[in-house]
């Protein structure tokens, strides 16, 4: 068997053409987005979560994750997510941030978003969802 010209939607095994599906080629080169997440203690028992990348369904266990374990093993009063560097947020990603924000007043904790860049604070802000998980004192830039 033979692959066809690359982009041909057909793979060749003898005088017999058969059809691919295009995403069997993409497959194998499928490149996930990476997700970097740092976390810093702030005072007051406090912790600041800093997320740069795009959180996507294929890796927002990986921030579940580290903020539940701020909430539930760190004990912190609070968990402030900076999403200043995250290009890219799916509903996964924005389902876990309000489901993390739950978790921490279930927990005697408080968890909410601070600097999100344009395309995070666009799409929060169609969900109503900006002011919901944005800091007490922070606002949305006024827009001209």
């Amino acid at each position: 068997m033979r692959d066809s010209p690359v982009g041909s939607p057909y793979r060749e095994s003898g005088s017999d053409r058969e059809k691919v599906s295009p995403m069997s080629q993409v497959d194998r080169f499928a490149v996930f987005p990476e997700l970097h997440i740092t976390v810093d203690p702030l005072p007051n028992q406090a912790i600041r979560v800093r997320v740069a990348g795009e959180i996507t369904m294929e890796n927002v266990a990986d921030l579940r994750t580290v903020l539940h374990r701020a909430i539930d093993d760190v004990r912190a009063t609070a968990v402030e997510v900076d999403l200043s560097l995250v290009t890219f947020i799916d509903s996964t990603g924005i389902g876990k941030l309000v489901a993390a924000r739950a978790h921490a007043r279930g927990n005697h904790s408080d968890l909410w978003i601070t600097n999100p860049g344009p395309n995070v604070r666009r799409v929060l802000s169609l969900l109503g969802l900006l002011e919901i998980l944005s800091a007490p004192d922070w606002a949305p830039p006024k827009s001209a």
